[in-house]
């Protein structure tokens, strides 16, 4: 299986960051309400929807925050590859605090995707491949 994963996932260590800048683009205008329902239920599990002072969570109301997050997705200002099918894609809203952990705050806001089911021949094609693609995680950032 592994191998076969592989073959099928997109190996974003290899991809320009045009391409998943557009990708990450592309998923914000067209991912389902399963996959932004995975998507709070790891990041409320991860503590960042929470108030506790010494994990890192967001500040801004929650209905803001989805909209910052599909923001944030769609206009990146950076992605950077990891885990060989994964990309954390990072967005800095400065001024604006969106988030704290102890006394230091956050201005930006990083959404982990998992692109593993998203088979590299659906890069010219993209729409049809989308609801595979996992969103991970959303936390306030550096």
């Amino acid at each position: 299986m592994g191998a076969a994963l592989k073959v099928q996932a997109l190996p974003t260590e290899n991809q320009p960051q045009a391409l998943l800048l557009t990708l990450g683009a592309e998923l914000a205008n067209n991912a389902g309400s399963s996959q932004w329902q995975q998507l709070w239920q790891r990041t409320r599990q991860a503590g960042h929807l929470g108030t506790g002072t010494a994990t890192t969570h967001f500040t801004v109301p929650q209905a803001q925050l989805a909209q910052l997050v599909a923001h944030a997705l769609a206009t990146a200002d950076q992605a950077q590859p990891l885990k060989q099918t994964q990309v954390l894609y990072r967005r800095d809203f400065h001024p604006s605090v969106i988030g704290k952990a102890s006394a230091r705050e956050f201005t930006a806001l990083c959404v982990w995707v998992d692109w593993r089911s998203f088979p590299l021949h659906g890069v010219t094609r993209p729409a049809s491949f989308l609801g595979q693609v996992s969103l991970l995680l959303a936390r306030p950032c550096e």
